[in-house]
């Protein structure tokens, strides 16, 4: 990763994001990770950056499959003047802003799962996990740690059964090995580009999010620990909830706290 690290401090020069940047071998999870340094007093814009968890998280305790040399796994500690009940929010410009790096690295535009995963082709290639942590004194958020995982050079056989038919790859996307350094670059530079504009370019962001939701005009199933509804996606509305209405004909704003969205017909 020396390497690495020597392209990436020479591109990020003059980042809020990646001011500090830590690139271990292996961790058991980057926001894991990012969050022991946060505890220790690190300041905003450390990026933790490896090719290997030995733990990886997803949303809702679930394991992110983090194979060694395949992926690229991220987390930024960040600062940002929001509520809890704005962290989705959050999480669905973060989701743009990597759309953005993977179409500068690499030519591909993926589309967006409501509301923090980027799917190629109908399959998982990517997910976001944003974590706050609140000051105990205030409530508010006291940091935020936002973490990616981007499967980059994985083959169908490197994925587990479970998952194989679901996800994909850049490679596989590709046809071809994705350039690494030039990925953990984009990324980074579109996570600074981010933090700069938030929350005065919400507008922007809305409109890319929207362009790049892939949930909307699809079925949807809405499921919570007690209970499960067909519904259909109508749309995303300026807080970045899923608009949603059910076969009664009535409608409901859907935030990511609430419900896990899953599509009717597969993974989408």
């Amino acid at each position: 990763m020396d390497d690495l690290y020597a392209q990436l401090t020479s591109a990020l020069q003059g980042c809020r994001v990646g001011s500090r940047l830590l690139c271990p071998d292996s961790v058991d999870s980057t926001n894991t990770e990012a969050k022991r340094h946060a505890a220790q007093g690190a300041d905003e814009g450390l990026v933790i950056l490896s090719r290997h968890q030995s733990a990886g998280r997803g949303r809702a305790g679930r394991t992110f499959h983090s194979p060694d040399g395949l992926g690229l796994y991220l987390s930024a500690l960040l600062h940002p003047c929001l509520s809890p009940e704005t962290a989705a929010s959050f999480t669905a410009w973060t989701a743009v802003a990597v759309c953005d790096a993977i179409q500068a690295a690499c030519g591909l535009r993926p589309q967006i799962k409501w509301t923090n995963d980027l799917v190629m082709n109908g399959k998982k290639l990517c997910g976001i996990l944003t974590e706050l942590a609140p000051d105990p004194k205030t409530g508010r958020p006291d940091y935020l740690v936002v973490g990616i995982g981007i499967n980059v050079d994985h083959t169908p056989a490197d994925f587990p059964d479970e998952i194989r038919s679901i996800a994909t790859s850049l490679s596989m996307e590709l046809g071809r090995k994705a350039n690494y350094a030039q990925l953990a670059t984009q990324v980074i530079l579109a996570l600074d580009r981010l933090y700069a504009r938030f929350p005065a370019g919400k507008s922007a962001y809305l409109e890319r999010y929207r362009a790049d939701c892939l949930t909307t005009g699809k079925p949807v199933r809405l499921i919570t620990p007690t209970t499960t509804r067909d519904a259909f996606a109508t749309g995303i509305d300026d807080e970045f909830r899923l608009l949603v209405k059910f076969p009664d004909g009535s409608t409901q704003a859907v935030s990511t706290g609430e419900v896990s969205v899953r599509g009717m017909y597969g993974y989408v």
